[in-house]
């Protein structure tokens, strides 16, 4: 069994036992995060109770609200129909968020042998419908997400509600803060340079117009990698790359040859509220314009090359540490 953990890169074994209180059974964190962008209804499952019937209330003129519109050729309302229908989408909802917990639907309305030939043909060969109404969810720099596993993955997640900035004013530093952040993030899902797909969790914050000239808002900032971020800022001025950017999102590229790119933020398919306009820029003063060229300092030592220190260093701590550690426990005689 161990043998078989350590194989699929565990280091520990999980308890079978089963019981509710069994602090073996709990789960174990992870080193791994895994950033998940979804609407709030798929987190939460939709619930399959008939909600409490309200009276008709007058509008505010006075007149009583219309009745509901019968149909043609039956007996039910339009109303009635309206709410079959939303209780039969919450009750597949339901049951869809069961079957992920191992609570298998059932197949056909009765037992297979009770049912005739033509009954099994017709409720196999039978419209399944319109597909439900719980959004997917996506993971940042991945695939998308059903909604019910997204509500299957939540229960033992960190849930970061993201909120929409709106026309709230800029806020007075370079840095963003955790909530601005999260919300240019979740709002760009990738880099925002032409034809660029990494992570926007592996992104830097990249202020459109440079501070202090531009401020610190969700109108200025993009997502942008470390690469696409060094070479705008050393590049950029009349013979480099030039880039505006919109109140709802949408950044305008220039290239040196004079093309033009527009690149629209990754949620604009599955999240379009987040791409709701946000507060113009006020634009305190004009930069001052990069005519040097490419003026990207050279390092004296690569990133690599200091990973590699600091990892050797921490070695070297170490083994000085266990070493004295050694020492101390042989005993004096």
């Amino acid at each position: 069994d161990a043998m078989g953990a350590i194989g699929h890169w565990q280091d520990r074994l999980a308890c079978l036992c089963g019981l509710a209180h069994c602090d073996a059974g709990a789960t174990t964190p992870s080193t791994v995060v895994i950033h998940v962008v979804a609407h709030a209804e798929s987190i939460h499952p939709l619930p399959a109770a008939n909600p409490p019937e309200l009276p008709d209330v007058p509008d505010e003129g006075g007149t009583p609200a219309e009745p509901a519109v019968a149909d043609d050729d039956s007996g039910t309302t339009t109303a009635d129909h309206a709410q079959a229908e939303s209780d039969h989408v919450a009750a597949d909802a339901a049951a869809q968020h069961a079957s992920l917990d191992g609570e298998t639907p059932p197949m056909f309305s009765k037992p297979l042998r009770e049912m005739t030939l033509a009954e099994v043909y017709a409720e196999s060969t039978a419209d399944p419908g319109e597909p439900l109404a719980t959004p997917p969810g996506v993971i940042i720099g991945g695939p998308l997400l059903p909604g019910p596993v997204v509500a299957r993955a939540a229960r033992h997640a960190n849930i970061v509600p993201i909120v929409h900035p709106g026309n709230a004013p800029p806020e007075p530093r370079h840095t963003p803060s955790r909530a601005l952040a999260d919300y240019v993030r979740a709002r760009d899902l990738t880099c925002r340079f032409p034809h660029c797909t990494v992570p926007a969790t592996h992104c830097d914050t990249d202020h459109t117009i440079a501070y202090p000239h531009g401020p610190t808002c969700a109108s200025n900032l993009k997502a942008l990698c470390r690469f696409h971020h060094l070479l705008k800022t050393f590049w950029s001025g009349p013979h480099g790359w030039r880039d505006r950017q919109q109140p709802d999102g949408d950044v305008i590229w220039t290239s040196p040859s004079g093309q033009t790119y527009t690149t629209r933020p990754g949620s604009r398919l599955l999240f379009p509220s987040l791409c709701l306009p946000t507060a113009p820029i006020t634009v305190t003063d004009t930069p001052t314009a990069h005519t040097a060229g490419l003026t990207m300092p050279r390092r004296t030592t690569t990133r690599a090359h200091d990973r590699r220190q600091r990892i050797n260093d921490e070695r070297r701590h170490n083994h000085t540490d266990n070493h004295a550690e050694a020492l101390d426990a042989i005993p004096p005689f």
